[in-house]
């Protein structure tokens, strides 16, 4: 009796032992995979995100690289500089994996296609403040943008916070 009491203490031991170590191993891993993780990885399905500049956007994620976000919002689509995001309020789902174009997509390939379309976009630009009109010419590091009332006016890229345009 004795003995089967001792054998008993030393199983429930190595039992407490066993699940000890493996729960350091579940923590370990998960926080391996959690340092692995970036923001964008997390950012699908609907999402609101704080904007330097301009405050909270809300809406769908349709695109997400390492440049820039795409937010299908209920009123205008929103492109986004990922170096404008300040905070992650919400978000449905872990992003879809970007295809290899996707991926490339910058400001170059934002503004060449809004150009295109030739409807009018308001840029919001890191400092809070706004630009209205058509893009005429997209340089390297920059975007003329053309008012109503025909004047120019080259915006940096760096200083794009956000370009909105109607849905």
């Amino acid at each position: 009796m004795r003995w089967d009491r001792l054998f008993d203490d030393l199983e429930a031991q190595a039992e407490d032992l066993e699940r000890e170590e493996r729960d350091a191993l579940v923590v370990e891993l998960r926080d391996g995979e959690w340092a692995d993780t970036s923001w964008l990885d997390l950012l699908g399905g609907r999402v609101a995100v704080e904007v330097v500049g301009c405050g909270r956007v809300e809406g769908a994620v349709t695109l997400v690289n390492e440049r820039v976000l795409q937010i299908s919002g209920d009123r205008a689509d929103h492109v986004i500089s990922t170096a404008a995001v300040l905070v992650v309020h919400s978000a449905e789902r872990r992003a879809d994996p970007a295809g290899r174009v996707a991926a490339s997509l910058g400001w170059g390939h934002v503004f060449r296609a809004l150009r295109d379309d030739g409807d009018g976009i308001v840029v919001r630009l890191v400092d809070g403040s706004s630009r209205e009109g058509t893009v005429g010419v997209v340089g390297a590091d920059f975007v003329r943008l053309t008012t109503d009332g025909g004047r120019s006016q080259d915006v940096l890229w760096s200083a794009v916070a956000m370009v909105s345009g109607r849905t």
